[in-house]
């Protein structure tokens, strides 16, 4: 009880619930949704609010204080720089949790789900491509790696910026137009980004032979089938930066219904160009084609009939979106070379290649099991991210707390559910996957150290994440490229050729790096983290983003006021209804 009291004030979850001096909150004049307050501060900055400074009576209990502000810093907005508290909001502290609770699981089932349809997708394709030659998936194989690891990765971690940067606008931007030159910021640097990895995919055939030592036939046949995929490296760009601003918005259900809706074509696809046509690798390639190409239009026809989108945040192309890319690339940089986690268990299964068939197998196993339940904390990692950027960009520091507790909470039931079934069903799971029992018996000795992992990587995700939403990029960037190439990989080959421990040495290497990333994340998040520091961080880094900076008030002094007067302004809430999306998971 003494541990967990400790844990409980070392979140200062005590002051969400009452303030400093001790006072019980008082819940009577709660006439406000949550829903309300998270998404009217949005355009809660307009010229009827009157330009306030609004602080957290934990950060000083006089009301009547007087605040002076940093003078023309783009940063400071028509309302000054607003935090505010669960005791302004004048409700049970429970119902705080709940509502949080609830918000959280919104965003993360659809997240899960799309995760299980991609997933299913991916086993329809290997099924048809199995079905013509050994020869045709390895071509197949080998090009998505090929495409994954030089190029489609780096652009992916770039694009992490839009998920803090949208998100913390979303809430926190002047102009909701500004969404939109972020976007735009987004798309003309992933242009940029696609002119290298073009030449790069030019000469595969030449750096899978000298470099990685393909075999010169199955080289030939990989470089035609990346020459048809190299047009879409852009498309696909465009298509993942378009996700990542709806899901930022909280737009989750988008993707998650896209993807259910294009299952039965991406089976047609298949049939098509597999089956019907018959055109092997290059009929692989066009169904590459088609999937995304389908996605960008999907998306592209939902921004213009599905949203207002186009007069909510929407600019017009402005010059402004070729200006002022350096906070882009400090968030997205570092997002790419987070995609070291990724690459770890990509090389653990390309070390498992000389270890012998039978522990190839039960590698296979692991890795299937392992890619199917860390869509949990994935999922909801993911949520958390979009959350607690909401909160950022609102200036929230205590529901910034509230979020990541209750998402550590969430995602330590999620991964130790995980971990028991792999650690106590293991026999069971190896035998469904296979009946030869020397590889049963390789896929259940693997199994404990897999699971041992499973949980580290599922907890790190979530903290992960929590520092991603706050723009802190680089911190993840250095414990994923320390914990896992410095330290976990030369420790798991260690094990394995000095000590014989063979595959379990792979993965006890992993384990170890997943154990320090863990470990110093949290230790960030909990000994070195302000929270309110952070959302000064915020609306500092939104303030760049904004579509007019110049033109926004000087503001010298603002009077500390209530959250209330935002949230009893019914002409705010209508103007944000007509001027944004609806909040909706």
């Amino acid at each position: 009880m003494q541990i967990l009291t400790r844990f409980f004030d070392s979140w200062r979850l005590r002051d969400i619930f009452t303030r400093r001096h001790g006072n019980t909150i008082d819940h009577s004049n709660n006439n406000n949704d949550d829903d309300d307050d998270e998404f009217t501060h949005l355009l809660s900055k307009k010229k009827n609010c009157n330009n306030k400074l609004i602080r957290s009576p934990d950060i000083d209990d006089d009301d009547s204080v007087v605040v002076t502000s940093y003078k023309n810093h783009p940063s400071w907005h028509d309302s000054g720089f607003h935090i505010d508290t669960l005791a302004n909001k004048q409700s049970p502290w429970f119902q705080d949790i709940k509502q949080e609770t609830i918000f959280i699981l919104n965003y993360t089932w659809p997240l899960l789900i799309t995760f299980v349809v991609g997933k299913g997708m991916g086993l329809v394709d290997v099924w048809f491509l199995g079905r013509l030659g050994s020869e045709v998936m390895a071509v197949v194989s080998l090009g998505n790696l090929w495409s994954t690891v030089a190029g489609l990765a780096f652009g992916n971690g770039l694009l992490t910026a839009i998920d803090t940067l949208v998100a913390q606008a979303f809430t926190g931007a002047n102009d909701p137009k500004t969404l939109g030159i972020i976007l735009q910021r987004g798309i003309l640097i992933m242009g940029l980004l696609a002119l290298p990895i073009w030449v790069l995919w030019m000469y595969t055939e030449p750096i899978l032979i000298n470099v990685m030592g393909q075999e010169q036939h199955l080289a030939h046949l990989t470089q035609s089938y990346i020459y048809i995929c190299i047009p879409l490296v852009y498309p696909i760009f465009i298509s993942t930066a378009i996700r990542k601003f709806l899901q930022s918005l909280g737009h989750m259900r988008v993707t998650m219904l896209m993807i259910l809706a294009i299952f039965p074509f991406n089976c047609l696809s298949n049939l098509l160009f597999l089956r019907v046509l018959d055109l092997g690798y290059i009929g692989a390639a066009f169904h590459f084609a088609f999937f995304h190409g389908a996605i960008l239009a999907i998306y592209t026809l939902f921004l213009s009939f599905g949203t207002d989108f186009w007069n909510a945040y929407w600019p017009g192309w402005q010059k402004q979106a070729f200006r002022n890319w350096e906070p882009f690339l400090k968030l997205g940089i570092p997002g790419m070379l987070s995609v070291a986690t990724e690459w770890a268990f990509e090389i653990c299964a390309l070390l498992t290649g000389v270890l012998g068939k039978t522990t190839l197998a039960g590698q296979s196993i692991i890795l299937s099991v392992n890619s199917l339940l860390i869509m949990i904390p994935s999922a909801l990692s993911n949520a958390v991210a979009v959350r607690i950027g909401h909160h950022a960009g609102a200036n929230r520091p205590l529901k910034i707390q509230m979020c990541f507790s209750i998402s550590v909470a969430m995602g330590c039931i999620a991964i130790l559910f995980n971990g028991s079934l792999m650690y106590f069903l293991r026999h069971q799971i190896a035998a469904y996957f296979s009946i030869d029992e020397e590889v049963v018996q390789a896929a259940e000795d693997l199994m404990p150290v897999a699971a041992l992992s499973h949980v580290f990587t599922g907890l790190s995700a979530v903290f992960s994440a929590t520092l991603n939403a706050l723009g802190k990029q680089p911190i993840v960037a250095a414990f994923n490229l320390s914990s896992y190439y410095m330290v976990g990989l030369p420790f798991g080959l260690w094990m394995t050729y000095s000590f014989d421990w063979g595959l379990i040495g792979v993965w006890s290497g992993i384990a170890m790096a997943g154990f320090i990333k863990c470990v110093g994340e949290g230790a960030i998040l909990l000994f070195v983290i302000d929270w309110e520091s952070e959302c000064r961080k915020s609306s500092q880094r939104v303030g760049t983003q904004e579509i007019s900076p110049t033109l926004l008030p000087n503001i010298t002094t603002a009077t500390i006021v209530t959250d209330n007067h935002y949230n009893n302004d019914d002409s705010i809430k209508k103007t944000h209804n007509k001027n944004t999306l609806p909040p909706v998971a």
